[in-house]
């Protein structure tokens, strides 16, 4: 199918008047029944947490809110208006986000404070030693650039350069740690123009690591004149399965770049993965239920289609099934250097590739239609519990899932069945539902942090929000915009 016929079926999928739709532009769908059974997510359980919360302040999840931070037209076939341009989005207000979440995460007075207590918490849970970050220690950040190519994404969801520049700055100029010392990467794609400039032009130390060799149009070092820093991943060796190891073969490589980091920023996108009325988005209809931080690392690995069948809930994917994305969470070589998690949730999107959606629910109140309109989501969340953000994540686009019918009457946002399996496979990881026996670096997987959901999608409650002293799962807190 054509970019622009698929652009005009994603129009009308969300909302936008069919004026704009060729006779032409046939819609492929599943059928009703398909639907119903694919579809059919609801949270079985509220305010019933599981697993050992993490972090200094155990289970805890930060989210700001500002609706002015991201402002884009929603001109989808616009060259000149595109979500990721600074006209689209206020860095400073960026800025501003992410600097109040990590403050209140931590309980720190002070930014550098903050990533002290960061990095110093990390080590004591992780290695056993007292200590801060030291120089020299690279910090790997892996941003979800699943659309993104050498020429850029177009309007289809990434994240960010705002966020992706926000937290560079964070690293170097708070927690001092030296520009040539921050990877930013996604090694299965290539990083689109926008944000290498954005921080090169900042911090021209920064290495990027990416699929392909570097070539046009991806823009040359400014100061070099080459392409020195963004560099091809180096496949090796630096992940095993708890399953299947004979049928993961490319799913075990990982860059020698960012198997010999230190530490590891899980830095994802807040956003679901499948949608059925929109498979003509830009391929199939998606595999599983939301990609956040637990996902991103399908970034981080060669083999990533090896793994699709197990997420897939169409083929081994069935209700409480192992999952790769423990393993890759637990791993010594990737998900177990991770100091911090965040989802960029400036501009959402409900499959693994789409255009930003409009959040209708409380506390966005985004109009829908029509849709070309500066309503987002225009939010930020941190964590230092992977398990307690993806679930915080989940409840907010399952609230997204009402009240936002299409003139089909199609919901706008769908999720899939089994979308939290992963979440409490990771809780439970030493005695998972799947009763898979998960290990890695030789010693079983205890649990990777705390899952739960919250109470309504009005009062947005959990354990720890309702019961501060005896509360055991997650404490959510919510930041709106100052002004």
């Amino acid at each position: 199918m054509s970019p622009k016929c698929s652009r005009r079926n994603m129009l009308k999928g969300a909302g936008v008047s069919l004026a704009l739709l060729g006779a032409g532009d046939a819609v492929t769908q599943l059928t009703a029944a398909e639907i119903a059974t694919r579809y059919d997510f609801k949270p079985k359980q509220r305010n019933a947490p599981v697993g050992v919360a993490r972090g200094i302040f155990p289970g805890r999840v930060v989210w700001a809110h500002d609706p002015q931070a991201a402002h884009w037209g929603g001109q989808i076939d616009s060259a000149a208006s595109q979500w990721w341009m600074d006209s689209s989005t206020d860095q400073k207000r960026v800025d501003a986000m992410l600097k109040e979440t990590l403050v209140r995460l931590t309980g720190a007075l002070t930014n550098e404070a903050a990533w002290a207590k960061i990095f110093g918490h990390y080590n004591q849970r992780a290695r056993g030693v007292q200590r801060g970050y030291r120089p020299g220690e690279a910090v790997a950040v892996k941003i979800n650039l699943n659309n993104s190519s050498a020429a850029g994404p177009g309007n289809v969801t990434n994240v960010s350069p705002q966020v992706a520049l926000a937290m560079v700055r964070q690293l170097v100029q708070q927690a001092q740690v030296h520009p040539a010392d921050v990877i930013v990467f996604d090694a299965r794609r290539n990083i689109y123009p926008a944000i290498l400039t954005k921080i090169w032009n900042e911090f021209p130390e920064v290495r990027f690591v990416q699929w392909d060799a570097p070539a046009a149009p991806q823009p040359r070092h400014p100061i070099h004149g080459d392409y020195t820093g963004l560099e091809q991943a180096q496949w090796v060796e630096g992940v095993s399965y708890s399953l299947n190891q004979n049928g993961y073969y490319d799913a075990k490589l990982i860059p020698q770049q960012i198997k010999g980091a230190a530490y590891i920023v899980n830095v994802a996108l807040l956003k679901a993965h499948s949608y059925p009325y929109a498979a003509h988005e830009g391929g199939d209809e998606g595999q599983t239920g939301i990609t956040m931080t637990g996902k991103n690392h399908f970034g981080s690995i060669k083999g990533t289609p090896e793994l699709h069948g197990a997420i897939n809930t169409n083929r081994l994917g069935t209700p409480h099934a192992y999952s790769p994305i423990v393993d890759l969470a637990a791993s010594p070589n990737l998900g177990a250097k991770t100091i911090l998690y965040v989802l960029d949730g400036l501009y959402c999107a409900r499959r693994h590739q789409s255009y930003p959606l409009h959040f209708p629910s409380a506390p966005f109140h985004n109009r829908v239609a029509p849709y070309e309109n500066p309503d987002w989501p225009s939010s930020l969340l941190a964590s230092l519990d992977g398990v307690a953000l993806d679930s915080v994540g989940l409840d907010i686009l399952y609230a997204q899932t009402k009240n936002n019918d299409d003139e089909h009457g199609h919901a706008r946002i769908l999720i899939r069945e089994n979308a939290d399996d992963y979440l409490m496979e990771m809780a439970q990881a030493e005695n998972p539902p799947s009763g898979t026996a998960y290990v890695q670096g030789g010693k079983p997987v205890a649990s990777l942090g705390v899952f739960e959901h919250w109470d309504s999608d009005d009062s947005r409650q959990y354990s720890r929000n309702k019961d501060p002293r005896k509360g055991k799962g997650i404490e959510l807190i919510y930041l709106p915009a100052k002004g």
